[in-house]
């Protein structure tokens, strides 16, 4: 492996998934903040992580255990990628292209990446609005099931944008799910919405009630790690996202 690789180390190896989601710090937190939740409540077991000289030195302990802050969990038919740190713009295209690969290697029939997108009036918004961004006509399909808003013109920027163009290359159906959020503070309600999404296209049986309970918690508790992510956002051009596209002007 070069010292730039990025590689996926299996512990419990698996041959096919069906579906797959990829949550990583991002505006509001919201896909970290889903991701986790989901992971927790469906007790999803852990069966590998992402490895690479690129990533920073940093490790996490969960119940007096090591474990790499880059994740796969799998239960059933669903398979998670979870980040607990924020990506630094220099290491998003091979950790983008390794998973893609991962990814097309495991014959995963729907690719769902979770972000939020910020809204400037999010105070005023009680239930976040969900858009996708789908790359096939079978995907686009798909909203009406969820009840997802076509996000139709705009920019994407950073590791959901660079997931959505490598799937693309690799003709694996991808679904972008973002939901309306704060830009810089964590938004746990925003989660919920795209919990509920997910909970509609895949059949999830989760409850987001606890969520909902512990949303003031988790917004202090992930003070400091919104606060790198926001940083690391800085270089990602993601304040872009909230721009129309000159053609449009």
């Amino acid at each position: 492996m070069s010292t730039r690789d990025v590689k996926i180390l299996e512990t419990i190896p698996v041959n096919k998934i069906k579906y797959c989601i990829i949550g990583v710090p991002d505006v509001g937190l919201v896909g970290a903040i889903a991701a986790g939740y989901i992971i927790r409540s469906q007790k999803m077991t852990e069966i590998g992580h992402l490895e690479s000289d690129i990533f920073p030195p940093v490790i996490v302990v969960h119940d007096g255990d090591l474990k790499s802050p880059f994740r796969i969990y799998k239960k059933d038919d669903l398979a998670i990628i979870i980040s607990e740190i924020p990506l630094d713009p220099r290491v998003l295209p091979q950790t983008s292209r390794s998973i893609i690969d991962w990814v097309e290697s495991k014959n995963v029939e729907l690719l769902v990446t979770i972000t939020g997108i910020g809204v400037q009036n999010r105070m005023e918004i009680e239930v976040p609005a969900v858009f996708g961004v789908g790359n096939t006509s079978s995907v686009k399909e798909l909203f009406a099931k969820g009840e997802v808003k076509p996000f139709e013109e705009g920019f994407m920027a950073g590791f959901h944008a660079l997931i959505a163009r490598e799937s693309g290359k690799k003709g694996i159906p991808n679904l972008v799910l973002l939901a309306q959020s704060h830009f810089q503070y964590p938004d746990p309600a925003a989660a919920v919405s795209i919990i509920d999404v997910l909970k509609k296209l895949l059949g999830l049986d989760v409850d987001t009630k606890e969520l909902l309970n512990e949303a003031e918690e988790i917004r202090l508790k992930t003070r400091e790690l919104m606060h790198r992510t926001s940083q690391s956002m800085e270089g990602m051009g993601k304040g872009q996202e909230q721009e129309i596209p000159m053609m449009y002007v």
